[in-house]
């Protein structure tokens, strides 16, 4: 046909549809993965509630399992002659499909583990629900990851398809759109959990991923394009039907959110809510005459006292400890719950009370019910409840008090990076007591209930050393009582009240506290000047002792236990297990030794096998396509790139659980920690993916070690940075730790759609392969980096993470092409 003739389309409109083919498709790519990201942040706060934290790694196994067989498969075809927009349009809907999907089933096994409890709890009291936990928990996060490996296969298909389809040059954009949406997705499921209702909250990413099919089909397919629109638009409406909210939404059992097992007690749940990391119930005792705010699955339990204000004085036991001498005039109560507390120590005669809960959610649920009066109590004079992290409230307070009780040990929460910890980790650990000390008045004194007391003793002793102050002795005494059966001092938990006054308790004082300890209930484990007691002279061994570590070796040495300071680098102050175990036989064998074999052991050695088991299923996943006809070539150019983006994966993921763990320390709020430090490092890893196409001054390999250099800075200086932004404001803390991880995120964006380029330029099957490979270091990552954490400290992840990055500077190089810009000319796929 004649140049120019009217047949032929303007140039200008091949551009212009070229370029709307373009947009939607980074719309669709944005959306899809703002989408899927959002499903992964809430889906653990999900499978926190339904299996309980131990079992979420499980879970994420599973599902990363998913996304490495979906590139994988995809590498053994030709994607050549697939319909782009159709072929992404279809998979959006599948994965809005899926997405929703998944929670029937989900919710139904947490109803059927609740029916199981309940009958083990019948016949055989708190041991019976204790055996049915061990013996079901672990078949049903098995089941629940395997209905979240379909999510996850789907998209990665969907990304692997899509870059397979699109030029190498457009791979840095692409790759950029897919993380700032990513990154989104994350702010937006971290506001949605804390503001919507759960099964709003869990329908919103099937309702992106539908807009996502829509854009995709945009350009070309405009009846599917808007088919997508009105799916989006019925699924956003399904909320709306109870029938619908009532079946994804997993449900508690009353009782067993109290610890009734037996189910003994008239009790029932009259209010719920969630917000982005955990449920929260209201449970009355028609009996008792009070309710209990649980948290989780009973992680927690707060007590709410009605509020009477000429009635009888009612003592709530955590604080009976606290009132043995005269009662303070000034009082801090941190984990203050619902002000069972703060009504206790007011009754008992403190004038001003302070109490400090972090979870809103669980002080305006018990607000809501009007009986028990808490607004009432919390108007009177000298009583006051305050929302926000205990550690950050001691870091930026300047007000000293009388005494501060630590009510409690904290809750566990599940991280989106699978770390398990408590919301209160920095709390317990030797910064969290330096604070608590630091904020007592000379003759105050602390009151601490829970957690191992010979690791908070161990805590005190430095900081006493670090003050000068001698004779540690003195200033220490702990309680136990007889018959709780929570008395063992080395168990991780204990419920002996340790009370700690660094002026020295005097003879008089302690005298009076022995006295009406006994009338409480209580006996004296160790005070100054009173004789050992039988089985509790190990506090007093501890606190005599010319120095500390040598006394913890020799208790781990007779215990099996680990001992010693927990810190703000490893705050998991439930962790007990010693890592030396691992190279021990006897551990790997679950020969009994001196009684140590308990559960808590039995779990770790489930784990580790579980994590080693997941990885190689990973891998073998990646390896078996090189093997098959159709798949990545075998040659040394494949095992080069095997190597190099398992090195780009595995590295970035130590490095985000490393900075999101820390970063943890700064914020009252789990949700918006999550969505503050993961979305901050998504969204700067997508600049530096948008900014990679651009070339630069900087090659892969200057990149590499630039990027080597910043993590050891990371190793050597963050922890002690963090520390010091604790008592910046919140929007002062938020810029500062974007300044820190920027840096981080612009230089790693860089690498991986720059490589992705060049496997694209060798082979057409690398690009799904090298997607497929990116999941497989997510899920080898995710299982090893808690155990490094837990063994060695978060900073050693950023060490480890630099390591990685150094391993890409010994892989041959791939000729000059690795360190240009690539521009849209670079062809998509190559045989």
């Amino acid at each position: 046909m004649p140049r120019g003739s009217l047949a032929d389309p303007p140039a200008t409109a091949v551009v212009a549809a070229a370029g709307s083919e373009r947009a939607m498709r980074l719309a669709g790519t944005f959306l899809v993965s703002a989408a899927m990201f959002y499903f992964e942040v809430s889906t653990v706060r999900t499978v926190n509630f339904v299996v309980g934290p131990s079992f979420i790694y499980v879970c994420i196994a599973l599902a990363m399992l998913g996304l490495t067989a979906a590139g994988s498969l995809l590498s053994l075809f030709d994607l050549r002659n697939a319909r782009v927009e159709r072929t992404l349009f279809w998979l959006c809907l599948a994965i809005a499909a899926v997405t929703i999907g998944c929670q029937f089933p989900i919710a139904e096994g947490k109803q059927a583990l609740n029916d199981i409890l309940a009958e083990a709890g019948r016949t055989s009291g708190r041991n019976g629900v204790v055996a049915a936990i061990a013996s079901n928990s672990l078949g049903l996060a098995v089941r629940t990851g395997a209905y979240l490996t379909l999510p996850y296969f789907l998209f990665g298909a969907l990304l692997s398809f899509l870059f397979a389809r699109s030029g190498a040059g457009s791979y840095g954009t692409l790759y950029a759109a897919d993380l700032i949406g990513a990154a989104l997705g994350c702010l937006a499921a971290v506001l949605a959990m804390e503001y919507m209702g759960y099964a709003a909250s869990v329908t919103a990413p099937a309702v992106l991923a539908a807009l996502a099919a829509a854009a995709f089909a945009l350009p070309s397919e405009r009846r599917l394009a808007a088919g997508g629109a009105v799916a989006a638009a019925l699924l956003a409406a399904l909320p709306l039907s109870e029938r619908y909210a009532g079946a994804v939404e997993p449900a508690a059992d009353a009782h067993h959110l109290v610890r009734d097992y037996a189910r003994e007690r008239p009790v029932a749940e009259v209010w719920h809510g969630w917000n982005s990391y955990t449920r929260v119930a209201a449970i009355e005792d028609a009996a008792a005459g009070h309710a209990i705010l649980s948290l989780g699955n009973g992680d927690g339990m707060a007590w709410l006292l009605p509020f009477e204000p000429a009635g009888s004085t009612r003592r709530h036991p955590p604080t009976l400890p606290a009132l043995l001498l005269d009662p303070p005039r000034d009082a801090l109560v941190l984990l203050a719950g619902a002000g069972a507390d703060l009504l206790s120590l007011r009754q008992g005669g403190a004038d001003r009370v302070t109490g400090v809960e972090m979870n809103r959610l669980l002080v305006d649920g018990a607000a809501s019910l009007a009986r028990y009066r808490l607004g009432d109590m919390l108007a009177t004079d000298g009583v006051r409840l305050r929302v926000a992290e205990a550690r950050g409230f001691l870091e930026r307070t300047n007000r000293l008090y009388d005494q501060i009780l630590v009510s409690w040990s904290g809750a566990t929460v599940a991280y989106h990076s699978g770390m398990l910890s408590g919301t209160t980790q920095y709390l317990f650990t030797y910064e969290g007591l330096r604070a608590v000390l630091d904020r007592l008045t000379p003759g105050g004194y602390a009151v601490i209930l829970q957690v191992n007391k010979i690791n908070t003793l161990a805590a005190l002793r430095r900081w006493l050393d670090e003050r000068g102050i001698a004779d540690a002795g003195r200033t220490a005494v702990v309680l136990y009582a007889p018959d709780d059966p929570d008395n063992n001092w080395r168990w991780a938990w204990d419920n002996n009240p340790l009370l700690i006054k660094p002026a020295g308790w005097t003879p008089d004082e302690v005298a009076r506290l022995k006295t009406a300890a006994a009338e409480a209930g209580y006996r004296i484990a160790y005070a100054p000047g009173e004789p050992p007691t039988k089985g509790y002279a190990v506090y007093g061994r501890l606190l005599a002792a010319p120095a500390v570590e040598p006394v913890l070796a020799e208790l781990q040495a007779e215990t099996g236990r680990r001992f010693g300071v927990v810190t703000d680098d490893r705050p998991f102050y439930l962790d007990q297990f010693p890592t030396g175990r691992y190279l021990d036989w006897s551990f790997w064998s679950g020969d009994p030794d001196e009684g140590v074999w308990d559960l808590w052991f039995s779990f770790h050695r489930v784990r580790v096998l579980f994590v080693t088991l997941m990885s190689g299923a990973g891998l073998l996943l990646i390896l078996a396509p090189l093997f098959m006809d159709g798949g990545p070539p075998r040659s040394l150019s494949s095992a080069a790139h095997l190597a190099y983006f398992s090195c780009l994966g595995l590295g970035f993921m130590l490095y985000e659980i490393a900075i999101m763990q820390g970063a943890s320390l700064l914020f009252d709020h789990p949700g918006i920690g999550i969505a503050t430090v993961l979305a901050g490092v998504v969204l700067f890893l997508g600049l530096g993916s948008l900014l990679s196409g651009r070339g630069g001054f900087l090659s892969a390999r200057v990149t590499a070690l630039v990027i080597v250099a910043y993590a050891l800075a990371l190793y050597a200086g963050l922890g002690d940075l963090l520390r010091a932004l604790v008592a910046w404001p919140l929007a002062a803390k938020v810029v500062a730790l974007m300044v820190v991880i920027a840096p981080g995120g612009l230089l790693m964006g860089r690498l991986f759609p720059r490589r992705l380029a060049l496997a694209a330029g060798e082979h057409r099957n690398l690009v799904p392969w090298a997607w497929g490979l990116n999941g497989a270091m997510t899920l080898v990552a995710s299982g090893i980096a808690p155990l490094i954490g837990q063994a060695a400290g978060i900073s050693t992840l950023l060490l480890a993470a630099a390591g990685v990055y150094a391993a890409t500077l010994l892989l041959p190089p791939f000729g000059l092409a690795e360190d240009r810009g690539l521009g849209p000319t670079t062809p998509a796929l190559r045989d």
